[in-house]
């Protein structure tokens, strides 16, 4: 063992003890399952002591902290998440917009026209009456056409 790992052996016995105690007092409060986890998680310490890794996370969270640090306290990063804001608000503003005004969707590229938007002819018309559209049909497709019609399939 170096001097540097010797060093970090009272942080992992220090976090390892305050998870200890959490665990502690959640068997005595009578959750076990929270007590067993917290448990688990006063050995991740030891383990990671053990291997190396102490340091290692110590170092991520530090880098995370300064990065943080650098975010919170910087004006140029507030103005751009005010751009960020409002360039979202505008966007939905536009979408709500657009989706309620009368005749949404008709100057569209891309739009399709669905069933409601497609001109009905006179055999569409007949058939969504029950008779048949023309008088020489069949009378098998004729039945075909009143079946799908009840099931609401046109």
């Amino acid at each position: 063992m170096s001097t540097d790992t010797i060093a970090w052996l009272p942080w992992a016995a220090l976090l390892s003890a305050g998870a200890g105690f959490f665990a502690w007092r959640a068997w005595r409060a009578g959750d076990r399952a929270a007590a067993v986890r917290r448990a688990g998680w006063a050995l991740v310490p030891w383990a990671l002591w053990l291997v190396g890794a102490l340091r290692l996370v110590v170092r991520i969270g530090s880098a995370v902290a300064d990065w943080a640090a650098g975010f919170v306290f910087r004006p140029s990063v507030w103005l751009g998440i005010g751009i960020a804001v409002v360039a979202v608000l505008l966007i939905a503003i536009g979408s709500r917009m657009r989706d309620k005004a009368p005749g949404a969707g008709s100057g569209r590229l891309g739009a399709r026209s669905g069933p409601a938007h497609v001109e009905q002819g006179p055999s569409r018309k007949a058939a969504a009456k029950g008779r048949p559209a023309k008088a020489g049909k069949d009378d098998d497709l004729a039945e075909i056409e009143d079946i799908l019609r009840r099931h609401g399939i046109e």
